[in-house]
């Protein structure tokens, strides 16, 4: 494999390329499959907030930061995550007081 931008040939699992700098189509295919998947996280948050508020708040707060690195992909499901949680709680806030 060589280098798109200076011609340096590059090892088979090279992502930089170590001349120039430039990334290769190695890097770029990685980067574009980390975007292309889901967030479980968001989900797991999503369905862990009507059993725990905790775990709802967790799995929602750490769903929406990697939603925001993966151009907003289960960023409803964070936020609806967030937001169940927060309603289980002061419902079990009113059942306790």
């Amino acid at each position: 494999m060589f280098c798109k931008n200076c011609g340096k040939e590059l090892n088979e699992w090279a992502i930089y390329c170590p001349e120039c700098g430039v990334a290769t189509d190695k890097f770029q295919s990685a980067e574009k499959k980390q975007e292309e998947e889901s967030n479980g996280i968001a989900i797991a948050g999503f369905v862990c907030s009507f059993f725990s508020c905790l775990l709802g708040w967790i799995f929602g707060g750490v769903g929406l930061s990697r939603a925001n690195k993966r151009n907003g992909k289960g960023k409803g499901f964070s936020i609806a995550a967030l937001i169940i949680a927060t309603i289980g709680f002061f419902i079990y806030l009113e059942t306790i007081l």
